[in-house]
């Protein structure tokens, strides 16, 4: 269903490198599917398979008796948000998905619950379902998230903005599906409330400038489009991961050098080798291969499972089941549970201080090692930590009573518990840390920037290791 958002700035979905990389015959396959299912920046596509609120009022026809070119309606959604001339988008019905799917409001009546169709519409059938209204929370968003967003997380969200460069830590890149600061547990996606919650009070020690001052109809809106743009993103991904063994051109050339390797490799030691295709010759192979995938319908299945994968696991989001809530209250903060805490702190269960620092300044050993790229045995060029998306991380210095996913207890709860997403901060789930344990740490963080400065002669891990074993945290 096609959402044109009117004007505004000229805009295209950039594509990610691994999309640009498949042969001709994938990639017009890819681009073509995004497309089609989620439009462009100026007409974007409702792809309804996923969670996301586009906007309208939901209703089904009660009665076609009266005047001619009015229905009696049930609504599921505000009616006041029905206004005269709003478009009526036909979801079932003889005339959904046609020519005439689409038409016009030319008036409601509240009381009666009678929709007045505009002249020339065909009448429906009682049962008919329609939306009045369909995208137009989706058109708000994408113009709040053009004027607001898109200087720094860029169009298509990736976070190249064109003042993305500039800034550091980089805008965040939502094609991933994942948000650092959530709510929810380690492997889940974040919620709407924790996409509110950032865009009203941004977050400490970056870039992210707090919208308190957008109204919460523009803030509802940009929080769904922002979700839709890292489905579309996940998507590609995904989909891309799909094909990317066997018709992207770089997995080829590889296949074809080792080829060409080993039957070099066999003809100098006299062997009997069959000569390898040449690299023009093997994708020429690979897109033949490719139509063969596509008629066999194949290219449809991983479209299907790419889609129902994500829808899952988005929706799931939004179940109570994947929150973190404690279920005790928080241990009182006192000297001896901060002292608990800065044991466990320091101890080989949490390894805190390896990269926070002994004295949580964030200058911890982690920090100037040189640490392996996700998945390879290649360094990063730089020492220190590297979040998922391959940026510079530097641990929170807890001295300066700034945490970014939020200052309230249940926050630093909350990043102990499920880590922080797509970064190296782990997740102590219920198995490492008891709930009085983490407590007991969240009353020793909060408690650092409160504290005189520390000694120099700070102890060392391993003696605080066999304080803390003899002495156990409740």
């Amino acid at each position: 269903m096609n959402l044109g958002c009117g004007n505004g700035p000229q805009a295209v979905f950039k594509y990610r490198p691994t999309t640009d990389d498949l042969i001709p015959e994938a990639n017009k396959a890819v681009t073509k599917t995004l497309t089609d299912d989620f439009g462009t920046p100026e007409a974007l596509v409702a792809w309804e398979r996923f969670p996301i609120n586009y906007g309208g009022v939901k209703g089904t026809v009660a009665s076609t008796e009266g005047p001619s070119g009015s229905i009696t309606v049930a609504l599921e959604g505000d009616s006041s948000k029905i206004s005269k001339n709003a478009s009526l988008l036909w979801v079932s019905g003889s005339q959904a998905g046609g020519k005439s799917a689409e038409t016009n409001v030319k008036g409601f009546n509240v009381e009666t619950k009678t929709l007045q169709l505009a002249s020339g519409s065909s009448t429906p059938s009682v049962g008919d379902r329609f939306v009045v209204g369909f995208g137009e929370d989706m058109q708000l968003g994408r113009v709040v998230y053009m004027k607001n967003c898109m200087h720094c997380h860029g169009v298509t969200g990736d976070g190249n903005g064109p003042t993305g460069k500039f800034l550091n830590p980089r805008p965040r890149d939502y094609r991933n599906g994942k948000f650092k600061f959530t709510s929810t547990q380690s492997q889940e996606k974040a919620t709407r409330d924790d996409l509110h919650r950032i865009i009203q009070y941004g977050i400490p020690g970056t870039y992210m400038p707090s919208f308190l001052l957008l109204g919460e109809r523009e803030t509802t809106a940009v929080v769904e489009y922002v979700r839709w743009l890292a489905i579309r993103g996940e998507f590609e991904k995904r989909f891309v991961e799909e094909l990317t063994n066997d018709y992207s051109q770089t997995a080829i050339k590889d296949s074809t050098d080792k080829a060409e390797k080993s039957y070099l490799e066999k003809k100098k030691n006299k062997e009997e080798a069959e000569k390898p295709l040449n690299l023009s010759k093997a994708i020429k192979a690979a897109g033949t291969a490719f139509k063969k995938y596509v008629d066999d319908k194949e290219l449809d299945g991983a479209v299907e499972e790419t889609a129902n994968l994500l829808a899952s696991a988005w929706t799931q989001a939004e179940t109570p089941e994947v929150l973190i809530i404690p279920t005790s209250q928080r241990v009182e903060d006192t000297l001896e549970s901060r002292e608990r805490g800065r044991l466990l702190y320091m101890s080989n269960t949490t390894k805190c201080y390896t990269c926070h620092g002994p004295t949580g300044r964030g200058d911890g050993a982690a920090t100037e090692d040189f640490w392996d790229k996700p998945g390879t045995s290649v360094k990063y060029p730089n020492r220190g930590l590297h979040d998922e998306w391959g940026n510079p991380l530097k641990p929170r210095n807890l001295t300066s009573g700034q945490y970014r996913g939020g200052r309230r207890p249940l926050d630093l709860f909350r990043r102990i518990r499920a880590g922080i997403k797509g970064t190296p901060m782990p997740a102590f789930g219920d198995t490492v840390l008891k709930e009085p344990q983490v407590w007991d740490i969240v009353n020793y963080v909060m408690s650092l920037p409160y504290q005189p400065k520390q000694p120099t002669a700070v102890k060392h891990p391993a003696e605080v290791v066999a304080n803390n074993e003899e002495k156990p945290a409740n």
